[in-house]
Order: structure tokens, then C-alpha cells, then sequence
């Protein structure tokens, strides 16, 4: 608002004010839990309690103000986020447990899988396709105290278009996930499964056979981030 500066004569009377401009739900309504770049970094999604926005970086305006829900429309507390290969889909894990993945030009929701821990979903990870092994993964870390890896597939019929995940793998921790990490070797016999647990350790495995190799100490306090 402008307010114009009194005159003398004016001083004492009522005074009023001309909107300049005007700023609406720029960002985000409550704290942000994750930021996600794509993968030529133009654009930057950003997630918070049950609301998705996309961003183009280089001019810095949001493209997409998404609501996150599961099915009979109940909205979800998103905490990490993460875009798959092609930057046509975001998935995001949720405090309920469910993985969303949404379609960034339309910004629809497209496939949900839900339940897909008994706890938060505090951490995910995509593993990038390698010489030989042309199948996409994700990785996540709950607080159910379980790492689950899910297959990236192509959903059938009318939606053929839009990727699904499959369930293939869980590996069972001692104590909750606070966050987990694929390596970025392109050799899958050395690729390597980073996991931070509530007990301030790092423990690492390795993604093909899932035995562990390390572990890693020195926090004081559980890593919330690799």
C-alpha cells in the first residue's frame, strides 16, 4: 500500500492508502519438508504438509500448486519427493504411509499406492536405469523400520502412459529410517544402499544382494540427510 505524506493542513484527518501490488500463496502455506530438482535442473518440486508445487527455476514463477490426497479425497502430509527419469512424474512418500506419483504437465495424481508402509515415509531415492539393467527402482525408508524397493513399470490399458510401482524387495532394519541413498555407481554388483536409523548409525548393503558391508558411526544425533 501507498500512503500519501500529509500536508500540514492535512495532519490530523483521515488518510487513505492505494494498493500497489499483491502477493497470494507465492509459497508454500506451511514449512517446506523436501526440495527435488530434475534432472537438467529447470525445474524444482517442493513439498509440504498436503501441498505439491512445481517451479521453474530459471524464472522463478511455480508452474503447478498441487493438492496431495489418497483416494475418498483425504489429504496427505508430504515429506520427500523426488522426480523419475524423464521429468514427466514426481513421486512423493507421505507421513500415512502412501507413495503418489503425479504427472507434472497436468498435475494430476496418477497412480497411488497406498499403505505402502505402516509408518511415515521419511526418505526415497530413484536408481537411475545402467548399462544392462534398464529397469528404474525406488528405494524408501519408514518408520516402520523397513527399506522397500519398488519397481518402476508402465501401467496397463488407458493409462499406459503413466508409470506404476511394484513392490520387489524389503529389507528389515532394527530400528526406524531416517533416510536412505543409492550410490551413483553404474555397476550393479557395486552398487551400494546408504541407511541412517534412529540409532545415529549409517549402515551400508549392497543393492544386489542386500548383505550389509558397513557401518558407519560418528553422530552424535541420527542423520536426517546423505
Amino acid at each position: 500500500h501507498s500512503l500519501p505524506k500529509p500536508s500540514r493542513k492535512e495532519q490530523g484527518s483521515p488518510v487513505t492508502s492505494e494498493k500497489v501490488s499483491a502477493l497470494d500463496m507465492y509459497g508454500h502455506p506451511t514449512g517446506i519438508r523436501s526440495v527435488s530438482l530434475s534432472s537438467e535442473d529447470s525445474m524444482a518440486c517442493t513439498v509440504s504438509k498436503n501441498v505439491v508445487k512445481i517451479w521453474n527455476v530459471s524464472s522463478r514463477s511455480c508452474l503447478r500448486s498441487i493438492s496431495a490426497s489418497a483416494s475418498g479425497s483425504a489429504s496427505c502430509y508430504c515429506l520427500c519427493a523426488a522426480f523419475l527419469p524423464g521429468n514427466m512424474h514426481v513421486v512423493l512418500g507421505t507421513r500415512e504411509g502412501h507413495l503418489l506419483l503425479i504427472d507434472v504437465a497436468s498435475g494430476d495424481i496418477v497412480y497411488r499406492e497406498e499403505n505402502a508402509h505402516d509408518g511415515a515415509i521419511w526418505s526415497l531415492d530413484i536408481r537411475h536405469p545402467s548399462p544392462g539393467q534398464d529397469t528404474m527402482s525406488l528405494v524408501t525408508g519408514s518408520a516402520d523400520k523397513t527399506v522397500k524397493f519398488f519397481e518402476v513399470e508402465s501401467q496397463e490399458g488407458e493409462n499406459s502412459r503413466h508409470p506404476m510401482l511394484v513392490h520387489a524387495r524389503t529389507l528389515q532394519m532394527s530400528d526406524d529410517v531416517m533416510c536412505v541413498r543409492f550410490s551413483h555407481s553404474t555397476d550393479p554388483t557395486k552398487r551400494l544402499v546408504f541407511v541412517a536409523s534412529l540409532d545415529s548409525t549409517i549402515k551400508v548393503f549392497f543393492d544386489d544382494s542386500l548383505k550389509f558391508f558397513l557401518s558407519l558411526y560418528g553422530h552424535k544425533l541420527p542423520v536426517l540427510a546423505f
